[in-house]
C-alpha cells in the first residue's frame, strides 16, 4: 500500500458538486501528523483535525430548483441571522407564492437537516404542506457522501453563506 507521511496537512477543494444537486463552494481540511494512503484512499490522523465547508445561498437555491420539491419552482434563498429565508412559487391552478423561514440543524453529528420555523402560503399557514416536502429532501447534507470520517460540530447561516465546521477523525 503506497502512503505518504505528512507533518502538517492543509487541503482545500472548491466547487464540489454532490449527486443530489448541491454545490459546496469550498471545503478545507487541517490536520497534523497525517498518513495518507494513496490507493485505496484513506486519511489517518492520530488526533482529530478540523474541517470547514462553505455553501452559498445561491447554491442552496440551485439545489432546490434541481430537486423541485412538491413542484415548487423559482426559488430564492437568503442566508442571514441564523436562518434560511426561502421564497418559491407553487403552481396549482394559479401561481401561489410560498415563503419559508428555516433553520439548519446538525443531526447525529453526521447530517444537516432543514428545520421549519415559519411558513406563509398566500398569507395563510401551509406548514403541513412544506413539512411534507422537507421530509423528502432531508438530510440536505450527509457526511457519508465524503471519503473521510467527519463529525459536524457547528452550522452558521450568515451573510449569504452557510458555514459548517467539524472534526476529521481517522
Amino acid at each position: 500500500m503506497k502512503s505518504l507521511a505528512v507533518g502538517k496537512l492543509y487541503a482545500q477543494l472548491n466547487r464540489i458538486k454532490l449527486d443530489f444537486g448541491l454545490e459546496i463552494e469550498s471545503f478545507e481540511i487541517h490536520g497534523d501528523e497525517a498518513t495518507v494512503h494513496i490507493e485505496p484512499y484513506q486519511l489517518i490522523l492520530p488526533k482529530p483535525g478540523s474541517a470547514k465547508a462553505v455553501v452559498t445561498q445561491e447554491a442552496v437555491a440551485a439545489m432546490l430548483e434541481h430537486q423541485s420539491p412538491g413542484g415548487l419552482r423559482d426559488f430564492r434563498v437568503t442566508a442571514e441571522s441564523g436562518l434560511l429565508y426561502i421564497t418559491a412559487k407553487a403552481q396549482i391552478v394559479v401561481q401561489i407564492p410560498v415563503k419559508v423561514a428555516a433553520r439548519l440543524v446538525i443531526v447525529r453529528e453526521k447530517q444537516l437537516h432543514v428545520q421549519l420555523e415559519s411558513v406563509d402560503v398566500m398569507g395563510a399557514g401551509g406548514k403541513n404542506l412544506v413539512e411534507g416536502q422537507l421530509a423528502k429532501i432531508n438530510p440536505i447534507f450527509d457526511t457519508a457522501q465524503l471519503p473521510i470520517d467527519l463529525r459536524l460540530r457547528n452550522v452558521e447561516t450568515e451573510a449569504g453563506r452557510v458555514v459548517l465546521t467539524g472534526e476529521v477523525l481517522s
